[in-house]
């Protein structure tokens, strides 16, 4: 009997799971390599004011619970850096660059990789907050 309320247990946290996510959308993916560069890139163009382990310097933190991502979604956050970023030279960066830290910053919010590369139309998609 209590196999039985064991795997009704299961059953139910995922179908609670699966209700959850939004239907129709894939998360969002991309490639170890990507995370790789846009971690290059990062500490090329970014680290200097948000630090290299992304808990700010100059700027703010952008991981950790002190990191001002977490609520944002990734559409919302490309919309920034590809403009804003980096200081003095925003938009300045070749557009797989910004992608590549997309990727990074992903990563580093704990999605993890995949197979299909990450571009701009799928991050510009991404309307989930990047979390913790």
């Amino acid at each position: 009997m209590k196999y039985v309320v064991f795997a009704a247990a299961c059953a139910a946290l995922l179908g609670a799971g699966a209700a959850a996510a939004p239907k129709g959308r894939a998360p969002v993916s991309y490639t170890s390599a990507q995370a790789w560069r846009g971690r290059l890139d990062f500490y090329q163009n970014c680290a200097e004011c948000h630090g290299g382990n992304l808990g700010g310097v100059t700027g703010p933190a952008l991981a950790g619970p002190d990191g001002n991502l977490q609520w944002q979604t990734g559409k919302d956050i490309y919309a920034e850096i590809s403009v804003e970023m980096p200081v003095g030279d925003g938009g300045g960066l070749p557009v797989g660059e910004y992608v590549d830290i997309m990727a990074f910053l992903y990563q580093q919010h704990h999605k993890p990789a995949g197979n299909k590369p990450l571009d701009v139309r799928a991050i510009e998609a991404d309307a989930e907050p990047m979390g913790l």
